[in-house]
């Protein structure tokens, strides 16, 4: 070991941040489903021996905000002295920590000299945890149709991970794509191993006291700007309501109800009056919920360059009564938890505009986009299954019209190529990717623009389903701002027969059937009279006129 030497907080800041961004790296690269290497739904984070994140990668930020509220709920349940270097955790619970099933918690206990100083900590999407239907269960009315539920408890991964390890079997044997989803587990494992070794080499050259001191240090200068950053908000109290389609449930337009108070240093969001929780899968568990209010909070801040740790949450409370669709008792169905957790960051980002004016912003489409196509080879038994994350467009702000065909705010996902899904599945073809011209809200600034994407069934029996919202009602405008288009799915059959679907659905097509999925644009802001000629004329160049 070499001799420690001293170094300043923004040395092992940055320290810190390189080892998580290169976790990132290696995730993705030793990837083996496209959801996780090319739409990059995962993150990672390095945290302190007590679940508190020390540094993250920028990835996922509803993922990232719950890795603390994970990790946390999980020590509470084990005694982390007992875990040894051989050790891991597992989780994916909605109920004890988690978000929703696919989304599986990676914890690896980081041991300096017999002493746990800290986890590293990976979650990725999982393109298929069994249950009712491959990839997406659409119709779920309990977390049970779902799929595999992985309650916390530490296994050795020596013996129980290897090729006749239980976990692993347990796992491989209860999904449809096994190598795929080992092959995405293996590479959180990597990824973990990665900020392990890199933590060491930290602790080689500036000695652990240093080392433990400085994730303190950290958190505390973290929550210090945060806590400044909150006293430039004028004290008081802000509502906002968004809502969400209830029609698959048989129920109406659901209301997310948000009550921000600012007071001091200190803010806090009360969901009391949100829809009670619903009997199908769009429920959202508390840590979600928790996510999307930090997310929020830091979007509207002044204050760009404040380290995203655990000590950003210190000054945040949140409320949301138990049974509410924001903090659903078990055994709820949750896969289209994202839903309501983007009218969360809707309502508060709504209530925060109104207390900075200058930090406001139109209403973006904000809708997970949800689809997964299917197919299992009769003849082999094997399963082809590819999960899709599409965005739509961003709202439009003060400054600059909102981005054209991104994912929401708070998920984050990249595009999945068409070459890349062609290349590794040969059950459809992907016949038409465009941009929506004249789905973003028009104002003085223009919405973003949502996307349409269509599918061909390139085999009989390829199996579709999908979730989204805002079919009905578009992204509200801000300051007399048009609302954005809405989205839509549609059937298209080979003899011509049209089927306009309900923004939650599963289907089976044959060869030749094509299904369209269509995302809407974000609100405009500001009256659409005042938008510069410029602007105008680029609009009609691009394509992007209604």
């Amino acid at each position: 070991m070499t001799t420690p030497t001293a170094a300043p907080l923004g040395v092992m800041k940055a320290a810190f941040e390189s080892l998580t961004r290169e976790m990132a790296v290696d995730l993705r690269r030793a990837a083996f489903s496209s959801i996780v290497r090319e739409a990059r739904d995962f993150a990672v984070a390095l945290t302190d021996d007590r679940g508190a994140v020390v540094a993250q990668a920028e990835c996922i930020p509803i993922m990232t905000a719950g890795i603390s509220l994970a990790l946390q709920q999980a020590l509470e349940r084990i005694d982390p002295s007992t875990l040894t270097p051989d050790d891991a955790l597992l989780l994916n619970d909605p109920f004890a920590g988690g978000q929703h099933l696919q989304d599986i918690y990676l914890f690896s206990p980081i041991h300096i000299d017999g002493t746990l100083i800290g986890f590293a900590a990976t979650t990725a999407h999982h393109v298929d945890i069994g249950g009712a239907y491959a990839g997406l269960s659409a119709d779920a009315t309990e977390i049970y149709q779902e799929g595999l539920r992985l309650p916390v408890a530490p296994f050795s991964v020596s013996r129980d991970w290897g090729p006749n390890g239980f976990v692993r079997n347990i796992i491989a044997n209860n999904v449809r794509v096994a190598d795929m989803v080992i092959g995405d587990l293996e590479a959180q494992f990597a990824a973990n191993a990665t900020a392990s070794k890199r933590l060491r080499e930290m602790v080689d050259r500036y000695g652990l006291s240093r080392t433990l001191e400085a994730m303190d240090e950290l958190q505390d200068y973290a929550e210090r700007r945060f806590r400044a950053a909150i006293t430039r908000i004028p004290a008081g109290v802000y509502t906002a309501v968004e809502t969400m389609d209830g029609h698959p449930w048989g129920l109406g337009e659901l209301e997310i109800r948000a009550t921000v108070t600012v007071d001091g240093d200190r803010i806090s969001v009360d969901f009391t009056g949100s829809a009670e929780q619903v009997v199908g899968n769009v429920n959202c568990p508390f840590a979600s919920t928790v996510s999307a209010v930090q997310s929020a909070i830091r979007c509207m801040l002044e204050d760009r360059e404040i380290p995203f740790n655990e000590g950003c949450n210190r000054p945040i409370t949140v409320n949301a009564p138990y049974g509410s669709i924001l903090n659903p008792r078990s055994p709820a169905a949750v896969r289209a938890r994202l839903t309501p957790a983007s009218r969360v960051f809707n309502t508060v980002v709504r209530a925060l505009s109104e207390a900075i004016p200058s930090r406001s912003v139109a209403t973006g489409y904000d809708t997970t986009t949800a689809f997964a196509i299917s197919h299992l080879a009769h003849q082999t038994g094997r399963y082809q299954v590819v999960m899709e994350i599409l965005g739509g467009g961003w709202g439009a702000c003060g400054d600059h019209d909102g981005a054209d065909a991104l994912d929401n705010p708070i998920s984050n996902c990249a595009n999945a190529p068409v070459e890349s899904l062609e290349t590794d599945y040969n059950h459809f073809t992907i016949v038409e990717y465009a941009v929506v011209g004249g789905s973003g809200g028009e104002g003085r600034h223009r919405g973003g623009q949502g996307i349409r994407r269509v599918y061909e069934a390139t085999r009989d029996g390829v199996k579709v389903a999908g979730y989204a919202d805002r079919h009905r009602v578009g992204a509200a405008g801000y300051e007399h701002g048009s609302s954005g288009g809405t989205g839509r799915f549609a059937i298209t059959r080979v003899n011509g027969d049209v089927e306009r679907l309900d923004c939650v659905f599963s289907r089976t097509l044959d060869v030749g059937d094509r299904i369209e999925i269509v995302t809407g644009g974000g609100g405009g802001y500001g009256p659409a009279a005042e938008r510069a000629p410029d602007a105008l004329h680029s609009d009609l160049l691009d394509g992007f006129s209604g």
